[in-house]
């Protein structure tokens, strides 16, 4: 049995959590980082809210507060890049997806204590301004301690593997958001599965797979990072959320290496 201090690394990842992720969409490492990283980002994160927090509210009069975040916080802080471009967290991104990734986005998310709503049921693929997302996958984070009563994530299984007609493939417009049952008849009778996470671990999903994260019910902050890792060859497609890709061109490569540089080759 491994020790509690014995970090997972690209090499000691095995084999049968390759084969969940790519099964399932989705996959929890545990212990990605030490204690003593978690501190330092964390503290990085913390100070990054109190410079530059914006509020997601849910609901179309507002009045549901469902995140507080801050986004691309990997080109506003040294230490979150660190934590973003982690040889660990890359490395072990990599193995997941099989194929070359580039560094796309990384935000803080934050549910305030006592309170802080469910986040709704949604896949990545449809809100990001890209195409050719084959192997996209987001990174979450724990930098606490994430039980199910501090709003940790859930998933569907294999929901990433739906076929294209049962997917919302791409939003010009949050208003074209559709719920899963609309469009995926099989939905209602998929498993869910709840996955709370320790500070340090971290937990893989596909831009494709189906998820949500629940309110935040206990009396401390529950505070993440979460890094999105895209395919090399993804080109931008106009869609939400694009106002720092607006001046390219639809179909144009997202292949500057400094604002997405190659994490794994």
């Amino acid at each position: 049995m491994a020790s509690p201090r014995e970090l997972t690394t690209p090499a000691t990842l095995t084999e049968e959590s390759v084969r969940r992720y790519r099964e399932d969409g989705f996959v929890h490492v545990p212990r990605l980082l030490s204690p003593e990283e978690v501190s330092v980002y964390r503290a990085a994160a913390e100070s990054i809210l109190e410079r530059d927090m914006e509020v997601w509210a849910g609901g179309d009069d507002g009045a549901a507060v469902e995140v507080n975040y801050t986004t691309q916080v990997w080109r506003k802080d040294e230490t979150l890049r660190r934590l973003a471009l982690h040889p660990a967290l890359t490395g072990i991104a990599g193995r997941l997806a099989g194929v070359p990734l580039r560094l796309y986005s990384s935000e803080v998310l934050v549910k305030e204590p006592e309170g802080a709503p469910p986040t709704l049921l949604h896949d990545d693929e449809a809100g990001l301004p890209m195409d050719g997302l084959e192997q996209t996958l987001t990174a979450w984070i724990a930098l606490v301690d994430v039980p199910v009563e501090r709003g940790c994530l859930s998933y569907i299984p294999g929901s990433h593997l739906r076929a294209d007609s049962e997917r919302l493939r791409h939003m010009t417009s949050f208003e074209q958001f559709r719920e899963p049952d609309e469009v995926w008849p099989d939905f209602p009778w998929r498993p869910r599965v709840t996955v709370p996470l320790r500070a340090g671990d971290v937990a893989f999903h596909h831009c494709r797979t189906l998820h949500w994260a629940g309110g935040n019910e206990t009396d401390a902050r529950r505070v993440g990072h979460g890094v999105i890792y895209m395919d090399a060859g993804t080109t931008y497609l106009p869609g939400v959320m694009d106002e720092y890709l607006a001046h390219m061109e639809p179909g144009q490569p997202l292949d500057d290496a400094e604002l997405f540089p190659i994490v794994t080759s």
